[in-house]
């Protein structure tokens, strides 16, 4: 499975109205793992089990799974640019998986919403994302392998 980047969206049409609007939690996002894989087209359970565990250790890590509080980065590297609609910096890390507005728009994900507060959307770019810079197989069997942050048995690292 190729990755594709059919969904791709300009920088500027990335919308930022969902923050603190989505559950958290780790139920939630679950859920909203689970959507994106359909959106995805990931239907084998094995690969699914692989991207699920990946990237709840990552919604964990990244934002403790989605919580209100954790939606947005103003404080790292990247919390640059100017301010956004939401009243963040442009390049300031959002959402569950903490994307980039940059990175979200280069990898969405065709059909899931232009809000990189929306956790299906940005879940779904973000394992984009993952595939493209880290050339995790569609399957994900290497996903925690490739991305400590995804490897609930290795410390913390971004990615």
């Amino acid at each position: 499975m190729e990755i594709s980047h059919a969904g791709a969206i300009k920088t500027s049409e990335v919308t930022y109205g969902g923050k603190g609007k989505f559950k958290s939690g780790e139920a939630a996002c679950r859920d909203y793992i689970a959507q994106a894989l359909d959106a995805m087209g990931i239907t084998d359970p094995a690969a699914r089990e692989a991207w699920t565990k990946g990237m709840l250790t990552i919604a964990k890590r990244e934002s403790t799974y989605n919580a209100a509080g954790s939606q947005v980065n103003l404080w790292d590297t990247n919390a640059h640019g100017a301010k956004q609609a939401d009243g963040a910096p442009l390049n300031s890390s959002r959402g569950g998986w903490q994307t980039i507005p940059p990175t979200f728009a280069a990898y969405h994900v065709k059909g899931t919403s232009t809000d990189i507060y929306d956790p299906v959307a940005n879940v779904a770019a973000s394992m984009n994302y993952i595939r493209s810079r880290y050339h995790v197989s569609a399957d994900g069997h290497d996903l925690a392998s490739k991305v400590q942050q995804a490897d609930p048995n290795r410390p913390a690292r971004g990615y």
